[in-house]
């Protein structure tokens, strides 16, 4: 799905053109400048570069981090320094770059929301018109699947909120974010080497529209969805603290994700990354594909890497860089 890594790279550290997104009046230009993160000599795109990053979590809100060290960080993480294997080869657990209370985080690969990438992304990109199921049900259900197929699953909490998931407590609101930024979202894609055609936006757009006119369709109660996959048997984190996160690391390496335990004992536990393996999402959609159309395949996958840079833009701030790991 994914274009060669040469071109993924180039694209990655802006030695391209910028997209329309970027394009327009002197305040959006300016704003686009002061969105481009600067590690060293290199260049990394950012959320704010393609209209996107509502949130808070990014660099430009921390008053505790050293410029030169963040630099190394990331040219560090560009490079490969801090991939570890991994056994499991679709999204298992979070790209929340917070640990558990001993400071450890499980190696296996990142998806937003874990499992529920898959969950929430095969349903934008199935093109279901089913009505008869909720937000609850269609957990259980693909959780279900995938562990027929010896899929390992997972999600999280947290130690001071009832659902300490962004991707599970935010859904609608991504949702919605699909609906209303489909074009800026998929700008950034492209420049990812991902390239969703107008039929493909429409169709997730659709079924986004779908789920939030359906009565019902999301839980009232959020950690609802959280525990009704650890009820179906995926495995649960409880993750502490507060978000540190100043980038988003993107993994095309193969069975491989970044030890963020080994990023926080390096540079300091002020010092995180959003991990997102993206080498996993077509292993994704081909387990989750009930049709075996390769079409619906490929817009599962696609759908999957919608939701994550959706997830990306409502939780985090237009300062946070990608980071990409080729």
């Amino acid at each position: 799905m994914f274009e060669s890594l040469k071109n993924l790279l180039k694209h990655f550290t802006g030695s391209q053109e910028s997209t329309s997104a970027t394009q327009g009046n002197s305040t959006q230009e300016a704003k686009t400048t002061s969105s481009t993160a600067d590690a060293g000599n290199v260049q990394y795109i950012t959320l704010g570069q393609f209209n996107l990053g509502l949130g808070s979590i990014g660099p430009d809100n921390r008053k505790d981090i050293d410029q030169n060290v963040l630099n190394q960080m990331y040219r560090a993480i560009a490079s490969g320094l801090f991939n570890v294997p991994v056994n499991n080869s679709v999204p298992e657990i979070c790209v929340d770059g917070r640990t558990n209370k001993s400071g450890y985080r499980k190696s296996a690969p990142c998806a937003a929301g874990g499992t529920l990438s898959i969950v929430y992304g095969s349903d934008l990109g199935s093109n279901s018109l089913a009505a008869d199921i909720n937000e609850v049900q269609l957990t259980t259900q693909t959780i279900n699947k995938l562990q027929e197929k010896g899929r390992q699953t997972g999600v999280h909490g947290d130690d001071h909120s009832d659902c300490g998931c962004g991707a599970c407590s935010k859904a609608p609101t991504i949702y919605q974010h699909i609906t209303e930024r489909i074009n800026d979202l998929a700008s950034l894609t492209n420049q990812l080497g991902i390239n969703i055609t107008e039929s493909e936006k429409e169709s997730i757009v659709q079924q986004a529209k779908n789920r939030l006119s359906q009565a019902d369709f999301f839980a009232e109660n959020r950690a609802s969805v959280v525990q009704a996959a650890q009820d179906t048997g995926a495995d649960y984190e409880e993750l502490v603290g507060q978000h540190n996160e100043l980038g988003i690391a993107i993994n095309t390496r193969t069975g491989t994700t970044v030890d963020r335990s080994a990023i926080r004992s390096k540079y300091g536990p002020q010092y995180d990354m959003f991990v997102v393996d993206a080498w996993t999402f077509g292993n994704a959609a081909k387990d989750i594909n009930s049709t075996g159309n390769e079409a619906d395949e490929q817009r599962i996958a696609k759908a999957i890497t919608l939701q994550n840079v959706a997830t990306a833009s409502i939780l985090g701030h237009g300062s946070l860089p990608i980071i990409p790991i080729a």
